[in-house]
């Protein structure tokens, strides 16, 4: 059988070729036009000299040409490579060094310096897509929309399962790194028909050939109005955007659509989504869901609400999403499923939380996905009820880090037979049988002995009805060793106190984990997939006076 997402994308055009399947403002591209464009950057980049499993990087904000560059690159059997749109120069040159990256397709909007950096890498293609209209393609620079609708179209041919897909970490704590994800992995499980078909009663027996399987859901689905149309608002080069908005919607005959105003705009988002009623929103944590939440709370206010009917499902993974941001979800999306999953970029799954409306909401607590292991100092898994959080081990399908072997047997592993990855975060087994998220190990306070986990802190700070986010993070100290400090950004017009937050977090944790210092700012820093950026935390911990 043959899961390759370039093989199963051709055998859904073929079925569905009227589709629409890419929208973003006022563009609307079908399937047959998506294959036949991502066609043509096969062809251009096979006639460029690009050999198989050759790196391609893709610097693109979400858009139409973010996914039709994916499944160019897949196509001709290329590996795409996910670059973080806010990195500069030295940033740039390191992942394109680091990933051996021999093309780039990047927005005209990134500017000159990109482009600098790609050439000084000596990369064979470089491709501008024209973001702001009218933009002039740089000396040795190649036009995208010029290549999808003019260039010859690669042939399709027979590819490998084992190809592979390089996403970058954050580099959250410390240089990115590129994990290896073999496509035929992926692909089987988003392919499932276990997960996808059964659902909707169609089969009674195994498919005796996937892609046939998928061909047929597909139509069905979308000639009875079932396929699903997801809104990925977080950025697709991050894992959780691609995982819930990429190959896994696109096997079912489904529909992508991308916002176009930078940065995020939650009311754009819920315009877009009564536009195209879309069904699946993928989201990052707070960093998102937050103001989401004030959007549908403001239009609402103002007697003209958002409808927001059509969506079934909001997927969020990476971060802290918090219990009272989900209640204030479902008192204008009644009908959703909030689907909050704790993993890494590392292919990692320790758990899910699932919630409709009328549930226990939690912030932290999940339940175990299948496999999941709780380790302790010996590497031996431990029992619930123990009260002590452990390295949390993962099943995966990701193969390490690229050219990384060191760190590859430092966070992958054989336990029992089968592969794990414990990329340093950690966790607790309650006695419950849930599995209680406490942090990353490299970002644990160690403040006069005691251990500080910052998410445990975070997630009690927002709770706080003036507060909208929080960072917790440890600065050094010469009597403690480190103490704990918070960036904290209250709600729009809110009034917040150091006093008022260190009390409020004594009332309900052990007194050494309150924040001894305390910055009110006016927006929490976090990198562009909404995870913390600690970096700027503590530049901001180094240079400002503690709020009074």
């Amino acid at each position: 059988m043959d899961y390759h997402h370039a093989t199963v994308f051709e055998h859904v055009a073929d079925a569905i070729p009227d589709a629409p399947l890419f929208a973003q403002g006022d563009r609307i591209v079908s399937w047959s036009q998506a294959e036949q464009r991502s066609s043509r950057l096969a062809g251009l980049l096979e006639d460029a000299g690009l050999d198989v499993q050759a790196a391609v990087a893709i610097d693109l904000y979400n858009s139409n040409e973010w996914l039709e560059s994916y499944y160019g690159i897949v196509k001709g059997r290329q590996v795409p490579v996910s670059i973080n749109y806010r990195y500069l120069d030295d940033e740039l040159a390191y992942l394109f060094e680091n990933s051996g990256s021999q093309a780039l397709i990047y927005h005209a909007s990134m500017g000159p310096r990109v482009v600098e950096v790609a050439r000084a890498r000596g990369m064979k293609v470089i491709i501008q897509v024209d973001d702001v209209g009218g933009a002039e393609v740089p000396d040795g620079v190649l036009d995208y929309e010029a290549i999808v609708t003019g260039h010859r179209a690669a042939p399709r041919i027979d590819r490998d399962a084992d190809d592979i897909v390089m996403w970058y970490s954050g580099g959250t704590t410390g240089l990115p790194k590129g994990i290896l994800v073999p496509i035929g992995r992926s692909a089987e499980m988003n392919s499932s028909r276990e997960g996808r078909l059964r659902t909707l009663g169609r089969f009674a027996d195994p498919p005796e050939s996937i892609p046939e399987d998928i061909v047929e859901g597909a139509r069905i689905l979308w000639e009875e109005g079932g396929r699903p149309i997801a809104l990925p608002a977080a950025p697709l080069m991050h894992s959780t955007a691609i995982s819930y908005a990429g190959p896994a919607i696109l096997a079912c005959g489904g529909m992508v659509v991308s916002l176009e105003r930078r940065p995020f705009d939650a009311h754009e988002l819920f315009e877009v989504v009564d536009r195209h009623q879309v069904t699946t929103i993928a989201i990052v944590g707070d960093a998102f869901a937050v103001p989401m939440a004030a959007a549908l709370e403001e239009k609402a206010a103002s007697g003209d609400p958002y409808d927001g009917s059509s969506v079934h499902t909001i997927y969020s993974a990476g971060v802290v999403w918090s219990a009272d941001v989900k209640d204030r979800l479902f008192e204008h999306l009644p009908q959703v499923l909030l689907v909050d999953n704790c993993g890494s970029s590392e292919g990692a799954w320790y758990g899910s939380a699932i919630a409709r409306k009328g549930d226990p909401t939690t912030s932290a607590a999940f339940v175990p996905a299948p496999g999941v292991l709780v380790l302790d100092a010996n590497d031996q898994p431990m029992k619930p009820g123990t009260g002590e959080p452990g390295l949390l081990a993962s099943l995966t399908s990701t193969k390490g880090y690229h050219g990384d072997d060191e760190k590859t047997k430092q966070n992958f592993r054989f336990i029992d037979g089968q592969w794990y990855t414990t990329p340093g975060d950690l966790g607790l087994l309650n006695a419950d049988g849930t599995l209680t998220l406490v942090g990353r190990g490299s970002s644990v306070v160690n403040t006069g002995g005691e251990k500080v986990y910052p998410e445990e802190v975070d997630d009690v700070i927002k709770q706080m009805a003036t507060v909208d986010d929080c960072l917790v993070f440890g600065m050094p100290d010469e009597r403690f060793g480190q103490i704990v400090c918070a960036v904290v950004q209250p709600q729009t017009g809110a009034t917040l106190s150091a006093e008022h937050v260190t009390e409020w977090v004594r009332d309900r944790l052990a007194r050494y984990k309150a924040p001894r210092r305390i910055y009110v700012v006016e927006k929490v820093p976090r990198l562009p997939n909404g995870k913390a950026d600690y970096p700027t935390c503590r530049e901001i911990a180094a240079s400002a006076e503690p709020a009074a």
